[in-house]
Order: structure tokens, then C-alpha cells, then sequence
């Protein structure tokens, strides 16, 4: 426990604000580099993602990697289709599989390309005065954390539907 401001502040409100804090100025940095290149911010991972990936991704691949809901990922895709970013090959009645390969088009990797190295100068303005010692560190630490977390979430459930079902 530490005291901030004359508030005695515990490990849970540290994580939470801190987690709070990165992913509102990971969604904001997101932001300002995507309003202009006329991408939205769950589309920005996915350019990236196609990006270094020129043979093409799946949706369900795409969904595994972003660790995003299908429907999530399928509304970004339907999105930059619309923008001519990137291209699928349709099957029978012009419906696309969810397992196809997509790519980017000419465009798309003139689009994928800026934010690659918007990506880039970020992660480098970051990285400054921490180690790799220190960033593997953190990424070990929040793995545990997020599979301790699930592990929690799986025995509340079961404990809540055991309850449920005793009444």
C-alpha cells in the first residue's frame, strides 16, 4: 500500500488505474495517428497486422491474434473493404468465407506502411529510458496477470452459477 494525496492506495486501485490510464492513451494516440489517414481506431491494428503480413490474414486469424471479438473484427473489415484498403475473393453468391485469405490493395499498403511507422516511432518514444530487461519483465508480469485474472473470472463464474442453482 502506498498513500497518494493523503489516500491510503492499495495494489487493485493501482493496477486498475494504471491499466485505465495506458489504455486511454494507447486509444488516444491510436486516435490522432488514424482520423487522418481515415482509419478508425480498431482498424489500426488490423492495418498492421495486414502490413506485416503481405500473403494475407483470415478473419479468424485476425480475431486470434487482435484477441477481439469475430463480430468486432468482421465490422472492420467490412470497413476498410468499403475503403478499397483491402481486397477478399468471394465464393458462390458473392458471399466471403470466414476463413478466406485477405490482402491489402495497392492503397492499403500505402496506408499500412505510414501507420507501420507511425507503430514505430511510437514504440521508440516509449522504449526510452527502459530496458529490455524491464519491458520483458512487464510484458511476463501482465501475461500472469491476465491468465490469473481469467482463472479468477472462470471460479467466480462457477461459484455464482453453483450458488444459482442452489436457491
Amino acid at each position: 500500500m502506498i498513500e497518494r494525496e493523503g489516500v491510503v492506495i492499495s495494489s487493485f486501485l493501482r493496477i486498475s488505474n494504471s491499466l485505465t490510464t495506458l489504455q486511454k492513451n494507447l486509444e488516444r494516440a491510436k486516435s490522432l495517428r488514424a482520423r487522418p489517414l481515415n482509419l478508425k481506431n480498431g482498424e489500426v491494428l488490423v492495418m498492421y497486422l495486414f502490413y506485416d503480413n503481405p500473403d494475407g490474414l483470415s478473419a479468424e486469424q485476425l480475431s486470434r491474434v487482435c484477441m477481439l471479438d469475430r463480430s468486432l473484427i468482421s465490422r472492420s473489415l467490412r470497413s476498410l473493404s468499403a475503403k478499397r484498403l483491402i481486397t477478399c475473393p468471394r465464393v458462390a453468391e458473392g458471399k466471403r468465407r470466414y476463413g478466406s485469405k485477405l490482402t491489402l490493395t495497392e492503397e492499403g499498403r500505402r496506408v499500412g506502411g505510414i501507420v507501420k511507422q507511425h507503430v514505430r516511432e511510437a514504440q521508440a518514444f516509449l522504449r526510452e529510458g527502459i530496458t529490455d530487461e524491464e519491458l520483458e519483465i512487464m510484458y511476463s508480469t501482465l501475461e500472469k496477470l491476465c491468465a490469473r485474472f481469467e482463472e479468477y473470472n472462470r471460479l467466480t463464474r462457477a461459484e455464482l452459477k453453483s450458488k444459482k442453482e442452489s436457491i
